[in-house]
């Protein structure tokens, strides 16, 4: 399996806790736009292939707390009309909307789900328009949204909204106690690049990407720890392309202090200080 922009990871499933099961199906359903693949009486698969499942959502008996974890999960839509069709229904709905951006490397739609999980719904602009420097890092902003031009473009709306069949997790962002260290920690462990780096937030990624990882501590000083089951991030994964690149990221995990919870011949799970938890599996699901 090739990955895009030259990567050797992409990313896969993300899992959350949850305190109300069937409030946050609904609301990742009817909002959001996936479909559950499969379910049992504590836990939904939820798809927008109708094969791979993009997002989990676990039953927790824990209470809410303030732990670090999930900033927000980040849906990656295939172009600008998948992306207009969103905002469409996000407005028709009345949905409530924590803003957009235009980042010069994409155009995003950010909310948060009932339970503060945040969620960056986005498309990607063609690399001729990103901020590519001579060192590899490119560059972000945060720019109004042409809000009209992407709803102008709009021709054939369907009755029932669903997300693009070709929707992914374009990257996952991460509030930490520390992110240059957490970021450090990720590029050495995944061997990924530092992209752009300010004091409080970093973003990296695998090759030409603008970014997979984000993490930031603009709330540090109020969290805690995530503990296991607690509300929140269960975990997020990481496909790695190759057999001897996953036997590399393995020993890399080891060597700089991370725990392995899992660990078979295809996949381990790590957790970090934070209690971060990634799954990480060899090639694509």
């Amino acid at each position: 399996m090739t990955y895009p922009y030259n990567s050797t990871i992409s990313l896969g499933t993300v899992s959350l806790n949850v305190t109300d099961l069937a409030k946050m199906t609904t609301f990742y359903t009817s909002i959001i736009g996936l479909q559950v693949l499969s379910q049992d009486t504590t836990s939904r698969q939820l798809t927008t292939d109708g094969k791979t499942v993009i997002l989990e959502l676990r039953q927790t008996p824990l209470p809410a707390n303030k732990a670090y974890g999930l900033y927000h999960t980040a849906f990656l839509v295939p172009d600008r009309h998948s992306l207009g069709l969103v905002l469409n229904h996000f407005l028709t709905r009345g949905i409530s909307l924590e803003g957009s951006a235009d980042h010069g490397y994409s155009e995003a739609i950010y909310l948060s789900g009932p339970e503060g999980n945040g969620i960056e719904i986005y498309h990607d602009k063609a690399v001729e328009h990103w901020d590519i420097r001579d060192n590899g890092q490119i560059i972000g902003v945060t720019e109004p949204t042409d809000t009209k031009s992407i709803l102008e473009q709009l021709t054939d709306i369907p009755k029932r909204f669903l997300l693009a069949q070709d929707t992914r997790i374009g990257h996952v962002h991460l509030s930490v106690k520390n992110a240059l260290a957490s970021s450090l920690l990720y590029q050495k462990v995944f061997d990924l690049g530092d992209k752009m780096t300010i004091p409080s937030a970093s973003w990296i990624a695998s090759g030409n990407y603008h970014h997979h990882l984000a993490f930031n501590h603009w709330s540090a000083p109020y969290l805690k720890k995530h503990q296991e089951g607690a509300p929140g991030l269960a975990f997020l994964t990481i496909h790695i392309e190759t057999p001897l690149l996953f036997s590399a990221t393995l020993k890399k995990a080891r060597l700089h202090g991370l725990a392995i919870l899992q660990e078979d011949s295809s996949s381990f799970t790590t957790e970090d200080e934070e209690g971060i938890c990634v799954n990480v599996i060899l090639g694509q699901d």
